[in-house]
């Protein structure tokens, strides 16, 4: 992930401080995704609170999920701003340690924030009905950054094969990974075994980045462009229609949770292909649009806060929630005809609400160059970095309803939230 520049005070001064060789595109690409997980996840919660009715089972909004599971262009982003970072041969430990002074302040904020409310729940009572699944799910969206640090902690070894072998043979090899991946889970029915390709597929759509980075996708010009377009969505509606094995969700709907991102698999590589192909060839307009200050100033001042709209936006809708369950109000059914007057005035809260709540935490992401001094052994980073990526991943599973037993132990969720804690302080700077 890139830093965005620091803003001036004027879209036009922005725009000048810039610097040229910037690709203002990619900027865009990581906002929109972020953008369109808070909005899908708002969207969500509001038919899990309220009601989905029969629509979760509808083909049309089913088939939707191709549009908002977006986290591809995240990781192709991430490729690509990795690439850039490594093409100055920094140490593969400050690279690491780097890219993680970025991502992990607004994690551990939030985490150490909804501990103390889970704590506080336990201790009143509150961990009942709503409440409960407002602990269970908060952690939800922190599988992304699990994986994504175990991501981080790869780039600089898959740049060198990218260095070495060029961006065709490493995707085909990752590709392949995934296809054993899924027919192992396919032939064994063992979950567990898909879990390998948290790794394998964004690993693929990682490298892509690489691709984009050193201008290999843009030399194959739109050609290139449609046949990941047009071929990711043919692949992703064979495998999806054309077998059993592949359900047509590409992400979780309320009493609709069999998707084809838990674990992620063929269907969803082939479904990011056709994000990233059509990402491609809207590229021209996506740039010309960004040149505008206005439009970059937008760009940049969102990005600059983009983890810590990632970590709250689901605190902003369980606020609204709360406030509705306060007052008494119930929002109407998502097969009713009131709901998308309802689901406008949803969406409006909780961006309002999520506004104030950045205003607040944004001051914990800070740009990662400013936090790095001094050197920590590699073994340590390593381990650090595994450490809160487990952690992550764990606690993204297991929620913080499970923070304290019925007996007032310690329960599950200590021991990932433990984990991270660890694994943040041996990669804090040495003193």
């Amino acid at each position: 992930m890139t830093n965005a520049p620091t803003a001036p005070l004027s879209a036009t001064g922005l725009a000048a401080a810039t610097p040229v060789d910037r690709d203002r595109y990619a900027d865009l690409l990581r906002l929109f995704s972020i953008g369109m997980v808070v909005l899908g996840h708002w969207v969500v919660a509001l038919l899990t609170l309220h009601g989905a009715g029969t629509v979760s089972t509808s083909l049309l909004l089913m088939l939707s999920t191709w549009v908002w599971q977006v986290m591809a262009l995240f990781f192709f982003v991430g490729g690509f701003a990795h690439a850039r970072a490594l093409r100055h041969r920094p140490p593969d430990g400050r690279f690491v340690r780097t890219r993680l002074a970025r991502l992990l302040p607004p994690v551990l904020v939030m985490l150490a924030v909804w501990t103390v409310l889970a704590l506080l729940m336990h201790a009143t009572g509150y961990t009942i009905g709503q409440f409960a699944a407002g602990l269970q799910l908060i952690t939800v969206p922190l599988w992304f950054l699990g994986v994504y640090l175990v991501i981080v902690l790869a780039a600089p070894l898959m740049m060198r094969f990218h260095e070495r072998f060029g961006l065709w043979p490493v995707l085909g090899a990752l590709a392949s990974a995934v296809v054993v991946v899924d027919v192992l889970r396919l032939g064994t029915g063992v979950t567990l075994v898909g879990f390998a390709n948290y790794l394998f597929v964004w690993l693929a759509v990682h490298q892509l980045g690489y691709g984009y980075a050193d201008g290999t996708l843009q030399r194959g010009g739109r050609r290139l462009a449609g046949l990941f377009a047009v071929g990711g969505l043919a692949g992703a509606a064979l495998l999806v229609f054309g077998t059993s094995a592949y359900p047509v969700l590409m992400v979780g709907l309320p009493g609709n949770d069999v998707s084809n991102s838990a674990p992620p698999n063929l269907a969803l590589l082939a479904q990011s292909l056709f994000l990233i192909g059509t990402a491609l060839l809207l590229r021209r307009a996506g740039t010309a649009l960004v040149q505008r200050p206005r439009a970059w100033f937008a760009v940049a001042t969102g990005s600059s806060a983009i983890m810590t709209v990632y970590c709250w936006h689901l605190t902003a809708c369980y606020l609204v929630q709360s406030l509705l369950l306060v007052v008494g109000v119930r929002l109407p059914a998502a097969d009713t005809p009131l709901w998308f007057p309802a689901l406008a005035g949803w969406l409006i809260a909780c961006s309002l609400v999520c506004v104030g709540i950045v205003a607040l935490f944004r001051r914990f992401e800070r740009p990662a160059d400013a936090l790095v001094r001094g050197s920590v052994r590699p073994a340590v980073v390593v381990a650090g970095t595994l450490a809160s990526a487990v952690g992550l991943f764990v606690v993204s599973r297991i929620g913080l309803d499970g923070l304290v037993t019925e007996q007032g132990l310690p329960g599950a969720a200590v021991v990932p939230l433990l984990l991270v804690a660890a694994g943040a302080f041996a990669l804090r700077s040495p003193r």
